[in-house]
């Protein structure tokens, strides 16, 4: 049973790993900046003329490219499906019905007593 070598997602790894198969040095990238920078193996790569990904490229579920600059602002309306929003105000008043309903039946103990309003109008 062989054990394929552990491979790296972080972008510094992937570079760092590049400039080593090219024969490039820490100490060549030492003249670049620091070597925990992304920004030092860039530019050591592009200072020997190697290609590589330069931004990593974020891609949305439907498989489209997902931009920063170009990110569009959303509307409640957008957001919220009202069919579902309408479907839960029915439900939220049908249960509370329910309860209300049934008030008498789980208050065995008249925890809260029953409070009587009377209305009257006109004169008596």
């Amino acid at each position: 049973m062989s054990k394929s070598p552990m491979v790296s997602h972080r972008r510094i790894d992937q570079l760092r790993q590049l400039a080593y198969d090219c024969n490039l040095t820490n100490e060549q990238a030492k003249t670049f900046g620091k070597l925990t920078a992304t920004a030092t193996w860039e530019k050591l790569l592009t200072s020997y003329g190697l290609e590589f990904d330069h931004k990593p490229r974020i891609t949305s579920i439907d498989g489209s490219t997902v931009s920063n600059e170009n990110s569009r602002q959303i509307n409640l309306l957008e957001w919220v499906d009202l069919g579902q929003a309408f479907a839960l105000a029915l439900a939220s008043v049908g249960f509370a019905l329910l309860i209300l309903g049934l008030w008498p039946k789980i208050n065995p103990l008249n925890l809260f007593p029953p409070v009587k309003i009377q209305i009257q109008i006109g004169q008596k």
